[in-house]
């Protein structure tokens, strides 16, 4: 392979590897708890299970639930039986019973074998961790053994998850009297999820994903998607189930939830190593912020104001100067990937600021993150007592002016700048900050 083909190709895989170890330092020793749908399971050459061991290698704590109802419609299927749903929640009539033990018992014992596959070093985990009692239908009534989960065994799940063991949940449970309850996987996932605190609740099917079209993104809150379902009554009842347990997930205090398409390879490991991801996120509020730079920050920063399509009036600066004004620095972050930044700078005299090295990522132009980044230094600036801020560009820049900055004269400006810059080619915009 030539030389420099093999340096573009080196540069691509350090890039990409710098851009996963945010996501990894932060969710190191976090718990996750992932739902499969049965459906997922049935999908041929799917390498979902691979990243699933891959994650947990890294250290992240998973905990695994899993669906069996296209397994179990298929076996009863086979003996001339159907399935009855209320509300899409499987009922497991009395009659059907042995068989739907069979089939969600090959399933797990099926996953267990998968994972197993992937690495001797790793250890799942499978058990009745659960406790369940009847759950009561409202229009069906035949007997049956459909439950509603009604507890967990949170000590031993925790060890097991401490002790880097990746724990596998089938959707059934002990109650009274040692009687077993075929669960519902989705109430599975969302009361271990919430009872556990797990950072994620991430739900991985093979339907295609909703689409929101008032939305640039699908990235969602809760209340954005609980308007979006109302919106939508024909959205089909597993998936507006799916979207309903996120929800109330993501209200119970569940970071971020999503939902995937695990019909798309690597689907799990884009969603959660990279800014944009695939699949739909839901959160109690933006995951996207502005805040001031840390050290770490130092090379996403570095890398953005070297990229070639920034603007020619940001000056260059050396790691040395960033690392010893990086206090003076904001970023603004996609789920903790620096995307933007620029630099604040205080005159002596108090009375002015510089906002400078404005920059954004060429992947995040044209979204408003300048004017958020923009926003935010002229809100520090306010915060100091400072009355004027202003910046300088070798062109017009809107940027500034959407955000309440005018053109001014440079004999407004700090004698110390005056001093020491040459405003020929230069436009000054200012903002009064009173």
């Amino acid at each position: 392979m030539p030389q420099h083909s093999l340096d573009s190709e080196l540069s691509g895989f350090i890039h990409d590897l710098r851009a996963t170890l945010p996501y990894l330092q932060e969710f190191d020793q976090q718990t996750f708890v992932i739902q499969l749908s049965g459906n997922i399971l049935e999908v041929q050459n799917s390498r979902v299970i691979e990243d699933l061991a891959l994650l947990q290698q890294v250290g992240i704590r998973i905990v695994l639930v899993h669906g069996a109802e296209p397994q179990i419609r298929s076996l009863l299927s086979a003996e001339g039986f159907e399935c009855q749903t209320e509300d899409g929640v499987l009922v497991a009539e009395e009659r059907h019973l042995a068989l739907i033990k069979q089939a969600i018992a090959t399933t797990n014992w099926q996953l267990l074998t998968k994972l197993r596959s992937c690495g001797k070093q790793l250890q799942a985990l499978s058990g009745h961790f659960l406790f369940a009692e009847k759950k009561h239908f409202a229009k069906i009534n035949v007997p049956h053994f459909t439950g509603n989960v009604c507890g967990l065994d949170l000590e031993t799940i925790r060890q097991a998850v401490s002790d880097s063991k990746l724990v596998i949940l089938p959707p059934f449970a002990l109650g009274e009297k040692g009687r077993l309850w075929i669960l519902d996987p989705n109430q599975v996932a969302f009361e271990v999820a919430t009872r556990l605190r797990a950072k994620k609740l991430i739900v991985l099917d093979t339907s295609s994903l909703p689409h929101f079209a008032d939305a640039d993104s699908l990235e969602m809150t809760t209340n954005g998607i609980q308007q979006w379902l109302k919106r939508n009554p024909d959205l089909p009842l597993s998936q507006r189930l799916q979207l309903n347990t996120l929800t109330e997930a993501c209200i119970r205090g569940i970071e971020r939830c999503h939902l995937l398409d695990g019909r798309l390879e690597e689907a799990l490991l884009a969603e959660l190593l990279t800014p944009k991801g695939v699949g739909v996120m839901i959160t109690n509020s933006s995951y996207k912020c502005t805040r001031s730079a840390r050290l770490s920050d130092l090379q996403a920063i570095l890398e953005i104001l070297r990229s070639p399509v920034q603007h020619a009036a940001i000056v260059l600066r050396t790691s040395a100067y960033i690392e010893q004004q990086i206090d003076n620095y904001l970023v603004f972050c996609v789920d903790e990937d620096v995307v933007g930044c620029c630099e604040v700078t205080y005159y002596a005299d108090g009375s002015a600021a510089e906002i400078a090295s404005l920059a954004v990522d060429k992947a995040y132009r044209n979204q408003g993150i300048g004017s958020e980044l923009i926003q935010a230094a002229a809100d520090q600036i306010r915060s100091s007592d400072c009355k004027l801020a202003f910046a300088l560009s070798t062109a017009a820049s809107h940027v500034f002016t959407q955000c309440g900055f005018r053109e001014i004269s440079p004999e407004e400006l700090p004698e110390n700048k005056r001093k020491n810059y040459d405003f020929q080619e230069t436009i000054v915009y200012g903002r009064n900050l009173d």
